[in-house]
């Protein structure tokens, strides 16, 4: 495994994570891929538009994000595999959730580096 790729995978991840805890839509832009996939534990999928406007509209508020045993999977030079498990804290709709979910993303490499392609979260307990 390249550890080049683990250490841009983790740091884009990194990047992403603290644009939405700060509800930074452009920061968000700027690392999610403009054919992005975001499939919502909730079973809800979002594209790239949709998933911003509800960020920029307040809808959706994360106040705090943790991975647990985050592993990247190279597929070629430009496609990557992160999986692992993600502890969320975030307020939809005004109501607050704590999330703990199995998570697994694709990354994509291009001309402005590492961006998100691909996200699914499924739930570890159902309610």
């Amino acid at each position: 495994m390249n550890q080049d790729v683990t250490a841009a995978i983790l740091d884009a991840e990194k990047q992403r994570c603290a644009a939405m805890l700060k509800n930074d839509p452009a920061g968000l832009d700027a690392i999610l891929d403009p054919r992005l996939s975001f499939a919502h534990a909730t079973g809800a999928v979002d594209d790239k538009a949709a998933y911003l406007a509800k960020m920029a509209e307040g809808k959706i508020d994360y106040i705090a994000i943790e991975w647990n045993d985050p592993v990247v999977t190279a597929l070629g030079d430009a496609h990557a595999l992160l999986n692992g498990r993600m502890g969320t804290h975030v307020r939809v709709n005004g109501v607050e959730k704590q999330l703990d979910n199995r998570v697994t993303t694709v990354w994509a490499a291009g001309d402005k580096g590492w961006r998100l392609l691909a996200f699914q979260s499924t739930p570890m307990k159902l309610a």
